[in-house]
């Protein structure tokens, strides 16, 4: 009878401290606000660098509560603590070039979203993309580049034809293909964005000028890409 007593209060205080981590995160627009200033920062080269201190690095050794998931290009230039002048435990990052979503990205998102509770997501491509330039090249890709440039190649086509550069236009439209794809993603993700437990939105960070290009949400519509052998992702409704 005690033992039973003891697990029910170690179920409370458990219980009790994840709905304490609940309230204390921030709201989606609270946490775009703040990504947007660390931006400016990072454009002016005024940096505040938060939580980077020893007492910071203390306290996350037990728990972490990042309250934005940045998909980005695993591309060197492009870091999100530094582009958007944040420090330890703020940003669940997940890079990979061209910061595409295949069953391993889409499930580490799912692992923030529902168990970190993180409220944002946001996808990043960057101008002069080597990832989204490679897919839009005629030519034999080595090694395993094939699966990864299959996933880009849809914005590509969307592309051609369109006025201004090939380029930037793909690295535009691979990502508003994506947050399509994760607002679609189900089981876990779509329900999440419908109840408006999940927010996800696009941007397109400039090398040139250090400035992240906040995009505005298309008319929904259905997005074909094409999916890595073994996915169980096929196409992407907008909600």
């Amino acid at each position: 009878m005690r033992s039973a007593i003891i697990r029910i209060l170690v179920g409370a205080v458990l219980f009790s401290a994840v709905a304490v981590a609940q309230d204390a995160m921030p709201s989606a627009a609270a946490v775009l606000s703040e990504l947007k200033a660390g931006n400016d920062h990072h454009v002016a080269k005024r940096y505040q660098h938060p939580h980077q201190t020893a007492a910071r690095q203390s306290e996350l050794a037990s728990s972490q509560h990042p309250h934005a998931v940045i998909l980005s290009c695993a591309d060197s230039r492009v870091v999100p603590e530094i582009i958007l002048d944040q420090g330890l435990g703020d940003l669940f990052d997940i890079r990979v070039a061209g910061n595409v979503a295949s069953d391993a990205e889409l499930a580490s998102i799912e692992y923030a979203a529902e168990h970190l509770h993180t409220p944002v997501v946001v996808v990043m491509g960057h101008q002069k993309c080597g990832a989204v330039t490679a897919a839009a090249e005629s030519g034999e890709a080595p090694g395993h580049l094939p699966t990864l440039l299959a996933m880009i190649k849809p914005a590509v086509a969307s592309a051609k034809g369109k006025p201004g550069d090939l380029i930037e236009n793909a690295v535009r439209i691979n990502v508003e293909n994506v947050v399509k794809q994760i607002r679609g993603s189900k089981p876990v993700l779509a329900p999440m964005v419908d109840h408006h437990e999940l927010t996800v939105v696009g941007a397109v960070y400039s090398l040139d000028t250090g400035k992240v290009n906040w995009l505005s949400d298309g008319p929904a519509k259905k997005v074909a890409w094409l999916a890595p052998p073994g996915s169980s992702e096929q196409c992407v409704i907008a909600p």
